[in-house]
């Protein structure tokens, strides 16, 4: 399968006990196609062309935005990162997916 490219991050935020939050500067990114809570395998390629690999889960925060009427709150699709390895995930980091995290073949690609 090829790494398909699943967001830029936006912001991240960290989540005590859960990860990181990784959220996308296009609120209608790719991560739509996947099911709520569906585990990925991702690799993060950080502006500085370092990259990391770890286990990812897809899920939906609200996020406030400014409207005609005032301030609103719209649904957006995130990453949960899981990894206690990074602390904070840089403007501009890209996200792609390289696998399932129950394919064992997935890092070998």
């Amino acid at each position: 399968m090829p790494a398909q490219l699943l967001m830029t991050v936006d912001a991240s935020v960290r989540l005590t006990g859960l990860g990181l939050l990784a959220v996308p500067r296009n609120e209608q990114s790719v991560l739509r196609q996947f099911v709520l809570h569906t585990k990925l395998l991702v690799t993060l390629t950080f502006p500085d062309g370092q990259q990391e690999t770890m286990p990812a889960s897809v899920e939906e925060m609200s996020r406030q935005v400014e409207a005609e009427t005032g301030p609103t709150y719209r649904d957006i699709y995130v990453l949960l990162l899981e990894s206690e390895l990074i602390d904070d995930v840089p403007v501009g980091t890209e996200i792609t997916w390289v696998g399932d995290v129950d394919d064992p073949f997935a890092l070998l690609r």
